[in-house]
């Protein structure tokens, strides 16, 4: 019996743990980490994994304004350069099936020149189809201060 009660206190504990301390694409518990990884992917140049989470409809705005389908956007992006990135002022809100993730994005050599210091106000809108997230669109404007 009480290896039985210790059994199920561990179980207990474990679903406690809250978000995983290093997400992957398989254990992402939400929309903010799921954009973490896929700018992480764009940083390493893990292009399989930035392709597989965009969605076969993504539209994208560059924040010249300039806009990209999916083939663009990937095309756009590997010939960018991807430095060290932070996100600040996270905010993710559900809009039915879907997530939209609004965000300030500081990136080191952006690949469209330098960015502005105030950094990128993104609005990205994720999808969740069957057992995996989608980027359906991203929309990326200079914040001017």
């Amino acid at each position: 019996m009480r290896l039985i009660a210790v059994i199920i206190f561990a179980l207990a504990l474990a679903g406690c743990a809250g978000e995983p301390k290093h997400p992957t694409w398989n254990n992402a518990t939400g929309a903010e980490q799921h954009e973490r990884l896929m700018w992480k992917a764009i940083q390493e140049k893990d292009w399989a994994n930035v392709e597989r989470h965009l969605s076969p409809t993504f539209i994208g705005v560059e924040a010249d304004g300039q806009m990209f389908d999916r083939a663009g956007w990937l095309q756009h992006w590997k010939s960018a350069l991807a430095g060290e990135f932070s996100l600040g002022e996270v905010q993710v809100q559900p809009e039915g099936p879907d997530m939209k993730v609004t965000y300030v994005f500081h990136v080191q050599g952006n690949g469209t020149g330098p960015a502005p210091p105030a950094g990128l106000r993104v609005v990205s809108v994720w999808q969740q189809i069957k057992t995996r997230w989608t980027l359906t669109a991203t929309s990326i404007t200079p914040v001017l201060k």
